[in-house]
C-alpha cells in the first residue's frame, strides 16, 4: 500500500490524474526520472534505489502492454487475468480470488472480465463447488489465444528486462525483490 501511495503522489506532482492506480493505469502512465526526483530528491541509496525501481517499472510495464496491445489488442491487464487462470487446475477461479491475485477491485475485475468474455476468452460461470459464487474460466479459444500473446510479451521481457542482466543477477534480483513479496508469491 506504501508502494501506491508514493506512486500516485509521483504522478500527482507530474500532474497525471487518478485516484487509484492498477496495472492498467501504471502500464499506460509512463513515470519519468525527472517526475521522480520532485517528490523524491537524489542522493539518497534507498530513495534513489526506490525511483530508479518506480521509473523502471513504469517504463517496463508501459511498453510491454504497448506492444500486447499493438500486436493482440489486449492490455497487460488482461493477459494478467488470462495467465492466472491458465495456472490454476481446471484453468478457472472464484471472481474474488482472481481479483485478489491480478490487485483488482471485484468492480474493476468485472468491467476487465466483460471485455474478455466478449472476445470469447473467458466466460462466467457457476462455482462446481458452490453454485452461488460464480467463477471466471479460461474458455478453449482464450487458451489458444493466450499461447499467442505469451511468445509475444515474453519476447518483451527477454528483449527489456532479462537481457539487461546476467543470471546470476536476476538470481539476486529475485531474492532481493522476494523480501517485498512474500505474501503474494510464497
Amino acid at each position: 500500500m506504501r508502494a501506491q501511495a508514493i506512486y500516485q503522489k509521483v504522478l500527482a506532482r507530474a500532474n497525471k490524474p487518478g485516484d487509484r492506480i492498477d496495472l492498467e493505469a501504471m502500464a499506460t502512465t509512463a513515470v519519468t526520472e525527472e517526475q521522480c526526483e520532485r517528490v523524491l530528491p537524489p542522493g539518497d541509496a534507498g530513495l534513489d534505489a526506490w525511483r530508479r525501481l518506480i521509473v523502471a517499472n513504469s517504463r517496463l510495464l508501459s511498453e510491454l502492454d504497448e506492444e500486447l496491445r499493438e500486436a493482440h489488442g489486449i492490455t497487460l491487464g488482461d493477459y494478467d487475468v488470462l495467465v492466472n487462470l491458465a495456472a490454476v487446475p481446471g484453468r478457472r477461479m472464484r471472481m474474488c480470488s482472481l481479483a485478489e491475485a491480478v490487485l483488482l477491485s471485484p468492480s474493476g475485475l468485472s468491467r476487465r472480465i466483460d471485455r474478455l468474455e466478449r472476445g470469447g476468452l473467458v466466460a462466467r460461470e457457476r462455482a462446481t463447488t458452490d453454485a452461488r459464487n460464480i467463477e471466471a474460466a479460461l474458455t478453449p479459444a482464450g487458451s489458444r489465444f493466450l499461447r499467442k500473446a505469451r511468445t509475444t510479451h515474453l519476447a518483451g521481457v527477454e528483449e527489456r528486462f532479462m537481457s539487461n542482466f546476467s543470471t546470476e543477477e536476476l538470481e539476486t534480483l529475485r531474492d532481493l525483490l522476494g523480501r517485498l513479496t512474500v505474501d503474494r508469491f510464497g
